[in-house]
């Protein structure tokens, strides 16, 4: 049986076999062509919104706890496809929902705004003068290190390597439980047979350092040292140096390249190859009787999503078994780990949230409303994702515990919000925060926004964040907001409910922890409550007032470089009416206006650059 909800309001008719590919791009109604560019500059912004930068900030009480963004594994190669390979093989061998794996640029690394969020620096091959000192820098202040095939070992030890080209050879191995094995390995020229030593090596601000070198392994052939661990001992720095290709179509170097990752630089891996393998399973149509039976009879049986295939069936027939590509919804049951009723008797939206899917786990509930016209206010629930992504094609890990969905809107371009699309993304982050800190009780807790979307608890930690796409159909804009908050999920970062426990120790007080169901719930009522009151009442100020209270950002000091290219101190004043950041300069009458699409950033300075028209 269905859950009946209490308000059974139809949700809006699904344009049956529309897709986006399908969608006309027209505008009708007395505006200009200048208008309509405008509304499609909007688009473009919208969907490009989201640069990065970082203000930093603490608080008082902050927990010695705290942990930071989910930490980062960060590749560098000077060839893409050996990038490609490492960051595919990571991924691989690593603990599933633990770590972020992204190949990183030359001039990424340059820019240096990586090392407080990578846990690891994975190089391969060869690197200049002015990059070697970029990583080696890292590694001296107490970060991470592997590098592999890299000429690094002889920009750190320069007195033991010699000189000159190396050379791919084929050698035998014995190391730890790898007893002469075959391998192929780079040959370079080592001056000395210590096993172990010290050096003593300056950093950029001209401070000795001491280095504790250890020779972990040799090859069998000519006796050149195969793998080193290298420690910075007053900073902690851990690197290991490895000769070795480490091919993945051999499985013992895969081995290798686990045991070097866990055991020397205390990276999660996964012990058996099945280990957390993942179980896609049915997903489920959520909705009253009503709701239900007026999507089925108008949408497809089988939608064809881009990379996904939905198949809406009863679970007495014709369904089939579901996968990474292809899933069943069931439209006759309910799920066993979503309460339905609990969902549904906390709603109280006329559309948000009425009508939509659940998936125990999905690659990204965006692919379901960014390749089909839904309907206003269509929601998907996952579970688990396991390719979710953010802003700039940035992974979001998506484990059991966390909160999130992805939510179809209709707008008219008519509307006050149709004339402001980039904004819509600040109303559904200000209708997260306000869900939680709006309820008696839990007012205080230190949740808050960072511009331009993230969500972050204590001011330092990222718990939460937006992505957004849109396209135009007719006289209104299509747009897909996928979000999602650790409510539940103390690993890998921090959750909301981790605050509250936090919260109750500190202030002796016995607040409860939030549910998965009643959340998910309390975020749609929200959002939509002030959705309306903007749309009805034409006015901005409603979003406004909840924007500064609890945005992060007022009256901050920030650089940031003028029209002319000049760098200029200033303080954030607030955000525009498309909810671009407006910074005060001494130098300038008006607010400089920092628009998210195409900026630089430096988090490690503050530095903003805007991008001027």
């Amino acid at each position: 049986m269905h859950y009946i909800t209490k308000i059974c309001k139809p949700a809006c008719v699904i344009r049956k076999n529309v897709s986006f590919d399908k969608r006309i791009y027209s505008f009708i109604g007395a505006r200009s062509l200048v208008t309509t560019n405008n509304l499609r500059n909007q688009l473009h912004q919208l969907q490009t919104y989201g640069i990065k930068f970082g203000f930093r900030y603490t608080t008082s009480n902050m927990s010695s706890s705290s942990r930071s963004k989910p930490p980062n594994i960060l590749v560098y190669a000077q060839e893409d496809t050996v990038s490609t390979n490492l960051v595919e093989t990571l991924r691989d061998v690593i603990r599933v929902d633990t770590y972020t794996v992204y190949p990183i640029t030359k001039g990424q690394l340059e820019a240096r705004a990586w090392p407080n969020s990578t846990i690891l620096l994975l190089v391969h091959g060869q690197v200049q003068e002015g990059l070697a000192n970029v990583i080696l820098e890292h590694f001296l202040a107490g970060g991470k290190l592997m590098a592999i095939c890299s000429n690094l070992l002889r920009w750190v030890l320069p007195k033991k390597v010699k000189n000159g080209e190396s050379e791919a050879r084929s050698v035998t191995l014995s190391y730890e439980r790898w007893q002469n094995v075959s391998t192929t390995q780079e040959i370079v020229q080592w001056i000395g047979d210590a096993k172990e030593y010290t050096e003593i090596v300056r950093n950029s601000a001209g401070t000795e350092i001491e280095l504790k070198v250890e020779i972990l392994a040799r090859e069998n052939t000519y006796g050149t040292p195969s793998i080193l661990s290298i420690e910075s001992c007053p900073t902690e720095g851990k690197g290991i140096f490895t000769q070795l290709l480490l091919n993945d179509n051999r499985s013992h170097e895969r081995d290798i390249l686990k045991h070097l990752l866990c055991d020397y630089l205390g990276i999660s891996i996964k012990e058996h190859a099945s280990q957390e393998r993942i179980q896609y399973k049915n997903a489920f149509l959520l909705g009253s009787m009503h709701s239900i039976k007026n999507f089925l009879e108008n949408t497809d049986s089988v939608l064809n999503l881009g990379n996904l295939e939905l198949h809406f069936c009863n679970a007495s027939k014709d369904s089939i078994t579901s996968t990474e590509t292809q899933l069943s919804v069931l439209t006759d049951l309910h799920p066993d780990d979503f309460s339905a009723e609990e969902y549904f008797s906390h709603l109280t939206t006329s559309s948000v949230g009425r009508i939509g899917i659940y998936c125990p786990t999905i690659t990204s509930s965006m692919e379901i409303v960014s390749y089909a016209t839904l309907s206003h206010g269509f929601v998907v629930i996952p579970r688990r994702q396991t390719r979710g992504n953010g802003r700039n094609n940035n992974r979001w890990l998506g484990p059991d515990g966390c909160a999130m969905f992805s939510l179809q809107l209709h707008v008219s371009l008519m509307s006050v919000l149709g004339q402001r699309l980039p904004i819509i993304q600040h109303l559904v982050a200000i209708s997260v925060v306000d869900a939680i800190r709006g309820t008696p009780g839990y007012e205080h807790l230190e949740i808050g926004l960072k511009w331009p979307n993230d969500i972050y608890a204590r001011g330092a930690t990222k718990i939460g964040g937006l992505i957004i796409n849109s396209q135009l159909c007719d006289t209104e804009a299509i747009v897909n907001v996928g979000c999602g908050v650790n409510l539940n999920n103390s690993s890998p970062t921090l959750c909301i409910n981790d605050l509250i426990r936090d919260y109750n120790k500190l202030r002796e007080t016995n607040l409860p922890q939030l549910g998965y169901e009643e959340t998910l719930a309390k975020f749609f009522n929200t959002f939509e409550k002030l959705y309306t009151t903007i749309q009805d009442k034409d006015d901005l100020q409603a979003l406004y007032d909840l924007y500064y209270k609890y945005w992060l950002h007022g009256d901050k000091s920030v650089n940031v470089k003028n029209i002319a290219g000049r760098e200029v101190s200033g303080t954030v004043s607030g955000i525009d009416e498309y909810g671009y950041l407006l910074v005060k300069t001494s130098e300038d009458e008006k607010p400089i206006c920092v628009h998210p699409d195409g900026n630089s950033f430096d988090m490690m300075k503050g530095l903003i650059i805007p991008k001027y028209f």
